[in-house]
């Protein structure tokens, strides 16, 4: 690739790594709770990027971007997990309701089996990933041959990317989280994601 494709290329990638997305709202909700798990989180996110990138490099993301029924199978799986997780994040702020503990740090943290699946299917599931990796990637590369390798240049720079970025969102919210510890916060941190994830489920749902 010319230096003009890889500038292109990042530019493209650091849109829709700073651009909000479901990823970004698991990760943060879980960093401002305790910096252990939204690091397990983060790294589930970051394994789920190791499952497209294989998927990109065996040609499989091609064949299921010509099969838009799988393609549409997918990102409806992807939704359905995304409002699971948001009415899940709904219902511990309701439960949490009349208790005067601050964040959620202050009780005991998810099991970090827990915290990895969240973010591991969050991924795998995330439409925008999806989105990305059928869509965006495939225009970087040219057919023929050293295709498959281009694709594993491509991916394994997204993956690296991907993970310096949200190494830094993980530090940043954990450190934000220390002066968050006052009643209530949590359960409104709770509710907020909780919404978010809803409706982003429901714009990946019907869009």
């Amino acid at each position: 690739m010319s230096v003009g494709q890889w500038l292109a290329f990042g530019s493209l990638l650091s849109i829709v790594l700073f651009t909000p997305g479901p990823d970004f709202v698991l990760i943060l909700r879980h960093s401002l709770a305790d910096r252990r798990t939204g690091a397990v989180v983060a790294a589930g996110v970051i394994s789920g990027l190791f499952v497209h990138t294989a998927a990109a490099s065996l040609g499989l993301s091609a064949l299921v971007a010509t099969r838009p029924q799988l393609l549409s199978a997918l990102t409806y799986a992807g939704a359905a997990y995304l409002t699971w997780l948001g009415i899940s994040a709904i219902r511990s702020a309701f439960k949490a309701r009349g208790s005067d503990e601050g964040l959620p740090a202050a009780k005991e943290p998810i099991a970090v089996t827990t915290a990895f699946r969240y973010g591991f299917f969050s991924n795998l599931l995330n439409p925008k990933a999806l989105l990305f990796f059928l869509g965006l990637l495939p225009q970087f590369i040219e057919p023929g041959e050293g295709a498959g390798l281009r694709t594993l240049m491509l991916a394994g720079a997204t993956v690296v990317a991907a993970a310096l970025w949200w190494a830094i969102v993980v530090v940043m919210a954990a450190g934000a989280g220390k002066k968050l510890r006052r009643p209530g916060v949590g359960r409104r941190i709770d509710v907020v994601t909780g919404v978010l994830l809803v409706g982003l489920g429901a714009f990946f749902g019907v869009a």
